[in-house]
């Protein structure tokens, strides 16, 4: 290999350095350039020291005034900016050669968020309509998030992946949450690939928004007819995955809730209408019903919340810990024995 991670390269596109800091295969380097990190085949790229020694002038000409040389340029037009331009998924084909040609061994799969919000994401793989892997975690403004490998063959198993995504700081115009599909076609994906590779270029973009959605306005309450019986409330949470139950979970209103120090998340105290529900939907109701009370616990500036989560077989509580370590308000968390709630709490402390 010509490169190795932590070379400085030329860009020789732009004439932009940068620094090799991933190898991909034999004939691709991921590198970052400004902040940016994407993936380059080899021949797109060399190292800057000979372009420098050429660039070097002992003396410097005083250079010829040409007529119009004298308008100013406007270089607002060359200068990226940063804007609202959506949510991307990236495709990276990795390659191998199998002794005729070269063939695609796995696909890399990243997150890019090109827009002025921190959100949280929900991230599911579907595989023959079974979740082979599921992601919570934040993506910030203006960068990517690597997601998963998929190996080649898997185009075979139906793979459907799913978004949630949430704004980590509430917008008063804007909707709570967004839910994305996006379904691999093989015989499309070959197509694609096969165009990728006659332009020489190294990665397939898909768009799953444009823009973060605005909030749907309220509907007027039906007039109330005299002597109407009210009908009875329906339960509108089912069974189904973990994403779309999630994401209908969060568009409940929240007005409602009070700040708590000490939270009961079995289910059975938060949703009357449990028994049926599958366990994936348990889990995200009481994750849902977690992240809510912590952010209420934070915008308060409690000291201290207690999480009560039961034993079990530790699924709640360690994804409660995961989401905690990821939380920087959070100053410590402890899982100890309590008098009151044996080894089933959490007690959280805030900064």
């Amino acid at each position: 290999m010509k490169y190795q991670t932590g070379d400085k390269i030329l860009l020789l596109s732009s004439k932009e350095e940068g620094t090799v800091v991933d190898i991909v295969n034999d004939n691709m380097v991921m590198i970052e350039v400004k902040g940016t990190t994407f993936p380059v085949y080899l021949d797109q790229i060399d190292f800057p020291y000979f372009h420098r020694f050429t660039q070097q002038k002992l003396v410097k000409e005083k250079p010829r005034q040409i007529p119009g040389d004298e308008i100013k340029v406007d270089r607002k037009k060359y200068e990226v900016f940063k804007t609202d331009k959506g949510m991307f998924l990236s495709v990276l084909p990795v390659y191998q050669f199998d002794g005729y040609d070269e063939t695609v061994k796995l696909m890399k799969f990243h997150l890019f968020n090109d827009t002025p919000h921190a959100m949280r994401f929900y991230f599911q793989i579907w595989l023959n309509n079974q979740m082979d892997l599921e992601i919570k975690n934040e993506i910030q403004p203006y960068n990517h998030f690597y997601l998963a490998d998929l190996i080649f063959e898997s185009l075979n198993d139906n793979p459907r992946f799913e978004f949630t995504f949430f704004l980590k700081e509430p917008q008063p115009k804007l909707a709570t949450s967004v839910k994305k599909t996006w379904k691999i076609k093989p015989k499309q994906m070959f197509t694609q690939l096969e165009e990728l590779r006659t332009k020489a270029e190294a990665t397939l973009t898909y768009t799953l928004f444009d823009k973060f959605p605005d909030k749907e306005p309220e509907p007027p309450a039906p007039a109330e007819q005299p002597n109407a019986k009210k009908a009875k409330p329906t339960a509108t949470i089912g069974s189904g995955n973990f994403a779309s139950l999630l994401s209908k979970i969060q568009l409940q209103p929240e007005t409602t809730l009070e700040p708590k120090h000490e939270v009961d998340l079995h289910i059975e105290a938060l949703e009357k209408n449990w028994k049926g529900m599958s366990n994936i939907a348990i889990l995200a109701v009481q994750l849902n019903a977690f992240q809510r009370y912590l952010d209420l616990a934070i915008s308060h500036h409690q000291h201290n919340l207690i999480v009560i989560h039961g034993v079990g077989k530790g699924k709640l509580k360690d994804e409660i810990h995961q989401i905690l370590r990821q939380t920087p308000e959070v100053a410590n968390f402890v899982n100890q024995y309590h008098a009151k709630y044996g080894y089933g709490a959490t007690e959280i402390t805030f900064k």
